[in-house]
């Protein structure tokens, strides 16, 4: 062990610069490493010496008598890595040559210590320990935004929510040619109204790439960079991603002009370094250098890429991330990507981070309940108000977003499964039961299962604590406890600001439309029947009331058209020429009618002298005015409680992720296809629920039909092999998921394409073969 002591003499620096708050460091250096430190408090102006003592295990060469030598770094305060890079006082220490020494005195030396005196600190190099290192703070906020629409002023707005108890941890992000790095700069927790704040110290580093390990590869800068060097004449060498940076690499860029004086290089950089391994470029390195070899690029340029974007590293390039533990669970609610990097912050930063999906929420977007009503507010993602209590005719009772325009594709949609029914029950109801009534029949009780219950989470200050909320028997009722109640029989709930706060206010119950004793496809009536408890939490018989409507005399209700998929399908059609069998199972078409689709023939130049009909894997060899016409079915079951078909495409996909839409509605292709559509018979032809209206499909019934779309041969780009995929879908919603994805079937066909326009050497007719 050996002991190095001496002194830091800070008496030349001025006063007006001397910090008595900087605290410093001195070091002891190896080949990068820090082999021991000791940290030195400045204390007041009049204190200018400061004694320091640091005791390290000398590093010995395997086989070697003797230490190699160190060297002594003394600057601020700071972590290992910004200590190495930014400009220190440095000392080379040396433990005497072997020639002079005797295997006893060698030892020794590993145990002696070395008195180096008084090490005078520069004034120019102090003050830029003070203006290369700053204090940054971090001021902010996560949230969810929540947008609504306002009826009143007919526009939408938005009400930002906060996420407490969320980790943030801020990253810097380095960026280099096609690679990154993102450093932890620190983190801290958001508080109950979802603010956080960091402070740390950032100082101006030498940005040295090549000393850099592990960095990953941005994808899509990787991307545009090799875009941009293929558009070079003569084309440039390339440049392997893997592994780490390698600065010949550049040096074949610039043809050799630049030389690489040492094994490891540190391009863009500015001065020289305190480490003596690492020696700097030659000025054909530099990003003048090489953006003269290469295409410019204004895009690269602003995502800051080197060498297009010339940099020096002196302030932290900032991307959050989040996690939070809600329930059971630990979810990333913000993960922000590089794109999102916020270049060189200002030593004060606010920020407003929007968290996804997985937060959970303090529900602050609310007004309290009214007292002895009830208000419905949404099913699922809809709000109750875009859900139709229109009679008709049309009877519209059940469907939602029937105001919406002719060409929205949400439109008229029924709704299926478990529906999430939310609201406001006033603070006076403390259990209430619903009733239903289905196609105008008479009220009865919703039986469990299908009243279900859910989870909500109160915050207790650190996490958020799960509770449980279901359908329970209480004197001869089936009925759900309010959250206000169990508020009142659980006052030992953590409270903040007199309240109780709850990741979900407004859910009252789960709808599942899908349990035995329900009719799967009906038009359903909601009601709500409201009790309070005596003190002993029995209820009140006489307190029994249907609940009114807040601000109006009437029954709380809604509309509900349901429309379960029922997963059955006729069997198999039998085999016949030309005709394309219809069956399902597989992974791809499903066993359903709701809805069904296929593909029932496919005819060559269709009612012309020679027509050939075309099956799967099949070879059809077409000129390019040759016609294909395409003869398919979309359907829905023809009776009243549907008939809710949504829509359907076309498409043609072939060779490496090649496909055209052969019909499609036009907000799934602008341009509607290729194809031709037409009766065949059946007049609606859609493709879309917005279109069979326009053709005449009654108001909200579209069972779709059997129809046919021609093509020409010259809509084939290549000789090649062709699927045909059938994409079906019904208008039925949860409140939330997308129509097209939720009930839907697809059929699939696949032949090859030989246009001899294009391929003539390919596949020659058999005729010609036998010859």
């Amino acid at each position: 062990m050996a002991r190095i002591t001496g002194e830091l003499d800070l008496s030349q620096i001025p006063d007006e610069q001397y910090k008595a708050d900087l605290d410093l460091r001195v070091a002891i250096v190896r080949e990068g490493s820090v082999l021991a430190s000791t940290v030195l408090k400045a204390g007041t102006a009049k204190q200018r010496r400061l004694a320091f003592e640091i005791e390290f295990e000398p590093p010995v060469l395997p086989g070697a008598r003797l230490p190699c030598p160190v060297t002594l770094l003394a600057g601020p305060d700071l972590a290992d890595r910004e200590f190495l890079a930014i400009d220190s006082v440095t000392r080379s220490i040396e433990f005497g040559p072997v020639k002079e020494r005797s295997a006893a005195k060698a030892a020794a030396t590993r145990t002696a210590e070395l008195k180096l005196g008084i090490i005078a600190v520069d004034p120019a190099i102090y003050y830029r320990w003070l203006i290369l290192c700053r204090t940054y703070t971090i001021n902010g906020r996560i949230v969810c935004r929540h947008w609504h629409y306002d009826p009143i002023r007919h526009r939408w707005t938005f009400c930002d929510e906060p996420v407490p108890g969320a980790v943030v941890e801020a990253y810097d992000v380095d960026r280099f040619w096609w690679w990154y790095w993102r450093d932890l700069i620190t983190s801290a927790t958001t508080d109950v109204n979802g603010n956080f704040h960091m402070t740390f110290r950032w100082c101006c580093l030498r940005w040295l790439p090549w000393l850099r390990p592990h960095p990953a590869i941005d994808p899509d800068i990787l991307s545009r960079i090799q875009q941009l060097l293929a558009t070079v004449q003569p084309p440039l060498p390339p440049i392997p991603p893997d592994p780490d940076p390698d600065p010949t690499v550049f040096q074949r860029l610039l043809g050799g002009a630049a030389s690489l004086p040492g094994p490891v290089l540190a391009a863009a950089t500015q001065g020289a370094l305190s480490l003596p391994a690492v020696q700097q470029p030659s000025a054909g390195m530099s990003a003048d250098a090489l953006r003269a070899a290469l295409p410019p690029s204004s895009d690269l340029a602003a995502l800051r890429v080197w060498p297009w974007w010339d940099w020096s590293d002196c302030a932290p390039d900032v991307v959050f991330r989040a996690t939070q533990r809600c329930g059971d669970r630990i979810s990333v609610i913000v993960a922000e990507s590089n794109a999102q990097t916020r270049w060189d912050i200002p030593t004060t930063l606010n920020v407003t981070l929007i968290a996804n999906d997985l937060a959970c929420c303090i529900p602050t977007c609310r007004d309290p309940e009214c007292p002895e009503c009830l208000k419905l507010t949404w099913v699922g993602c809809t709000p109750t108000d875009q859900i139709s209590a229109d009679v008709g005719p049309p009877d519209l009772r059940g469907f939602a977003r029937t105001s919406a325009s002719a060409s929205d594709p949400w439109k008229d949609n029924p709704f299926y499964g478990s529906l999430q029914i939310q609201g406001g029950v006033g603070w006076d109801v403390d259990y209430f039961k619903v009733q239903y009534s289905r196609d105008g029949g008479p009220w009865t009780d919703l039986p469990s299962p299908a009243f279900a219950g859910f989870t909500r989470s109160y915050w207790d200050g650190t996490t958020f604590v799960p509770v449980a909320f279901t359908p329970a028997p209480k004197n001869g009722q089936m009925v759900i406890t309010t959250r206000r109640h169990y508020e009142d029989l659980n006052p030992g709930i953590p409270r903040f600001g007199g309240s109780v706060i709850w990741s979900d206010y407004a859910t009252l119950f789960y709808f599942d439309t899908t349990q035995p004793g329900l009719t799967p496809d009906a038009l359903y009536q909601l009601q709500f029947d409201g009790f309070a408890a005596d003190a002993t939490d029995n209820l009140i018989a006489s307190s029994e009331r249907i609940l009114p409507t807040c601000g109006k005399e009437s029954a709380e209700r809604v509309y509900l058209r349901i429309d379960n998929q029922a997963l059955t399908h006729p069997g198999p059609t039998p085999p016949s020429p030309c005709k394309i069998p219809h069956a399902c199972g597989g992974i791809i078409h499903a066993c359903t009618v709701e809805p069904d689709c296929y593909i029932r023939e496919i005819w060559k130049n269709e009612g012309q002298p020679g027509q050939e009909c075309v099956s799967a894997c099949d070879i059809a060899r077409l000129e390019p005015t040759d016609t294909l016409t395409i003869h398919f079915s979309v359907t829905c079951p023809n009776t009243v409680q549907d008939g809710h078909l949504g829509g359907y495409w076309m498409r043609a996909e072939y060779g490496a992720n090649q496909a055209f839409y052969i019909t499609a509605p036009l907000y799934v292709d602008a341009t509607g296809g290729a194809g031709s559509l037409q009766p065949d018979p059946d007049l609606e032809v859609g493709p879309s629920y917005s279109h069979a209206l326009a053709q005449g499909a009654p108001r909200a019934l579209w069972h779709g039909g059997n129809f046919k779309v021609m093509l020409h041969g010259s809509d084939f780009p290549e000789c090649c092999a062709y699927l045909l995929r059938l994409w079906a879908w019904k208008r039925t919603t949860n409140g939330c998921s997308d129509p097209s994805v939720t009930h839907y079937n697809q059929f699939e066909l696949s032949f090859t394409v030989l246009r001899p326009d294009l391929c003539p050497g390919v596949c020659s007719e058999r005729k010609a073969e036998i010859a």
